[in-house]
């Protein structure tokens, strides 16, 4: 494949070796890579602090065909969060997202979408980390979607009507049905709850996050649980990493 060049969102680095690291980022233009770092642990290093968690960098970097790890040639910071790490529950919001996006996503898979999606949450927290919740649903709907596996959040799975103000439920094969067809068995769904989820289509992390901070503890609770759900069907467990906020639900 020889030397690449794209942007990339830094989501974790592991040590290697005496003096390297393992970089995993999700890029632009080839989806999630995971690369070698030579050198980057030394005290003088060409990379500085480009290989932090969520910064955003332009990054140049080796692949050699049926090679699992690519290397890293150069990488220079676009965009960096370093004011993130001094809160304890943003970082664990952020590796949060990490780990979902290493979940969820193929290597070596272009997906321009989700990439644009999460630079712009990450984007949105540094803007306001104390809407990292709304964010973090924002982002969970987002996935879900891009990734297949969010259901029709427009349209009844049997009828194909249109919800528009009527209850609309959600059964055990995580569709959503309209009263009509649901014939009594799964779980409703709020209207609150329904019309924030179609919110999500409609606007960016930032926006979303700023119009959600009227909405009740209830809903928003509803909102966390049936993300929760979705995500624990798919990878039959819940995630390794857990927001604190999370957890207490």
């Amino acid at each position: 494949m020889g030397i690449l060049e794209t942007e990339a969102l830094i989501l974790r680095t592991y040590n290697l070796a005496e003096a390297d690291k393992i970089v995993v980022c999700l890029t632009r233009n080839a989806g999630l890579v995971r690369a070698v770092a030579k050198g980057s642990r030394r005290l003088k290093n060409r990379f500085g602090a480009a290989l932090e968690p969520f910064t955003l960098v332009s990054m140049i970097y080796y692949q050699k065909e049926n090679r699992e790890l690519a290397s890293v040639r150069n990488a220079e910071i676009l965009r960096s969060h370093f004011n993130l790490s001094c809160d304890a529950e943003t970082l664990t919001g952020l590796a949060y997202m990490g780990d979902l996006v290493l979940e969820f996503s193929p290597p070596n898979q272009a997906n321009e979408k989700l990439f644009r999606m999460l630079r712009a949450c990450v984007e949105a927290i540094a803007e306001s980390p104390a809407d990292l919740p709304a964010v973090l649903r924002y982002f969970e709907v987002w996935l879900l979607k891009l990734e297949g596996f969010l259901p029709d959040i427009r349209r009844c799975a049997e009828c194909h009507c249109v919800f528009e103000t009527e209850t609309v439920y959600m059964g055990s094969d995580l569709a959503l049905r309209c009263r009509r067809c649901n014939q009594g068995t799964g779980s409703a769904l709020s209207q609150r709850l329904h019309m924030q989820l179609r919110a999500t289509e409609k606007v960016g992390p930032y926006v979303f996050a700023q119009e959600s901070r009227g909405i009740s503890a209830k809903t928003r609770r509803e909102m966390a649980e049936l993300t929760s759900q979705i995500i624990g069907r798919v990878l039959e467990r819940q995630p390794r990493v857990q927001p604190v906020f999370q957890r207490t639900l």
